[in-house]
């Protein structure tokens, strides 16, 4: 994923949608505005976190960063 690629909303996860706003030697930064209004922001996500971050019952992971391209994983926290 690059800066500006959007991840539709996870409709059975309460989570979504996601902008990717930056990419980077930093980490990777996720932001979202529901349909209420509520924005949330994953900033600095990094493959060496320790673990995925959890959004509702969605868990979102980075695998890798080269550059200003990101591979994240999406998959049911619990």
């Amino acid at each position: 994923m690059t800066k500006g690629t959007e991840i539709p909303r996870a409709d059975g996860f309460r989570a979504g949608p996601f902008t990717v706003s930056a990419v980077g030697a930093e980490g990777v930064d996720l932001s979202s505005v529901d349909a209420s209004g509520f924005t949330s922001n994953l900033l600095g996500q990094r493959p060496d976190q320790g673990g995925p971050s959890t959004v509702n019952k969605l868990s979102i992971a980075v695998l890798t960063i080269v550059g200003h391209t990101a591979k994240l994983r999406l998959f049911p926290a619990g």
